[in-house]
């Protein structure tokens, strides 16, 4: 996502760009997602929810989101009307992916750009470009480079190291070429990291006897945040009204990383069994987690519940407690979840414009990173997956080419905003 905004808004002002395409197709992470582009509707929510995050990074989001929607609209993709309440509290709009990201391409082949498939970026050269592997094995000089990877949440030692997710306690719920090859090139050119250990993800069923692609969004249990969740000691340990994205986190610090969701069939019938926001997917949840075979319980009482979870290893006299005085509607459920993880909140320190700091907090020439390769925009409360690159990716570009052109013509920036000036 973040990697064609920026080629596209690039090409838009006369750049030679190539896009290097690690995989065999295009849209990373955001060609597998529903297509949501969201965030919080004003800065005030935006600190209240996620008062870590970086100020000006977040106050770049929400004067963004309203520019980078109409921009995308203009390429002929559809965007929906927008709607409030996403996540509880976001305004959104769903966008048809996959058009718009033929979109983006068309225009920046169409301007003489390149997109090479197949074709990842090894290593940051001394005085501007990269080293390719794969099928443009070669050296590309560039007058400046963007970093748009996707992420490191499929490096397992650097889920450890800027997480604390030991190996295997997190499922990889995203494009599975996303490593942290950004992060890592970055680092060698002397950037710092943001601080921070949080990430977005969601709960799905455990164990499962499969987990692919096709899974990430009919298995996520989205309705969580209408049940009880509790970790293997029977005890609750999250606010579940904060949604199933914020419990996904606390759930990786439970116990095994393993946690119970409890719900009766009010939640069954409704919340599991409907779309999780406008224009999503109605799936039977309850039925796609049974089919997988993980641990799931089904019983006419709240008591007898407890004894089927027990038999899971839980504490009996801890869930007892747990549930007690819980007023339900039988039959009562109970599915074991695990942690997934889509992306970082970690990740390279850049400013406002996507330019990437080094230790020194001085931006590293040249240097540019947006959508989850660039951190610190959220810290703990998920505020936007997909328009991290839609907002931040047109930014970076506008700002690599500002030495080139004082005034840039119309594109993603809030109205009222200068262009921006000479490096």
């Amino acid at each position: 996502m973040a990697g064609l905004a920026a080629a596209a808004r690039a090409a838009e002002l006369g750049a030679s760009v190539v896009v290097l395409e690690k995989a065999g197709r295009l849209g990373g992470s955001a060609g597998l997602s529903a297509g949501i582009l969201w965030t919080a509707p004003d800065v005030a929510t935006l600190r209240r929810l996620d008062p870590g995050g970086d100020a000006e990074l977040g106050a770049a989001l929400v004067a963004g989101f309203a520019p980078a929607v109409e921009w995308i609209r203009a390429t002929g993709a559809f965007v929906s009307e927008r709607w409030e309440g996403q996540m509880g509290f976001g305004s959104a709009v769903r966008v048809d992916i996959a058009a718009l990201l033929a979109a983006w391409r068309e225009r920046i082949e169409r301007a003489g750009g390149r997109v090479l498939l197949g074709s990842p970026a090894r290593r940051l050269l001394a005085g501007g470009g990269v080293e390719v592997a794969g099928a443009a094995a070669g050296e590309l000089r560039a007058g400046a480079v963007l970093l748009a990877t996707g992420g490191f949440q499929g490096d397992p030692a650097l889920r450890d190291e800027l997480i604390g997710a030991p190996a295997g306690s997190l499922l990889v719920r995203s494009a599975p070429g996303s490593t942290g090859d950004g992060l890592r090139m970055g680092r060698e050119a002397g950037a710092a990291t943001s601080a921070g250990r949080g990430f977005y993800g969601h709960l799905v069923p455990s164990p499962l006897a499969r987990w692919g692609e096709a899974d990430f969004l009919p298995l996520t249990q989205y309705h969580s945040s209408h049940g009880l969740l509790v970790n293997r000691l029977g005890r609750r340990f999250t606010d579940e009204s904060l949604g199933d994205e914020t419990s996904n986190q606390a759930a990786l610090r439970q116990p095994g990383a393993r946690a119970i969701l409890v719900f009766d069939e009010r939640v069954r019938a409704g919340a599991a069994a409907s779309a999780p926001y406008p224009h999503g997917r109605v799936v039977d949840r309850v039925a796609a987690a049974e089919a997988t075979g993980c641990r799931l319980a089904r019983a006419g009482t709240v008591a007898e519940l407890v004894a089927a979870v027990a038999r899971w290893g839980v504490d009996r006299d801890g869930l007892a407690g747990s549930l007690d005085g819980w007023r339900a509607e039988p039959p009562c459920w109970a599915v074991e979840v695990q942690p997934t993880i889509t992306f970082p909140f970690g990740g390279l320190a850049v400013d406002g414009d996507g330019r990437v700091l080094g230790r020194d907090g001085v931006p590293v020439p040249g240097l540019f990173a947006a959508g989850a390769d660039a951190g610190g925009v959220q810290s703990a409360r998920y505020v936007g997956g997909l328009v991290l690159g839609a907002v931040f990716g047109p930014r970076a570009a506008e700002a690599a080419l500002s030495r080139r052109s004082g005034r840039l013509p119309p594109g993603p920036r809030p109205r009222g905003s200068p262009a921006p000036g000479p490096d």
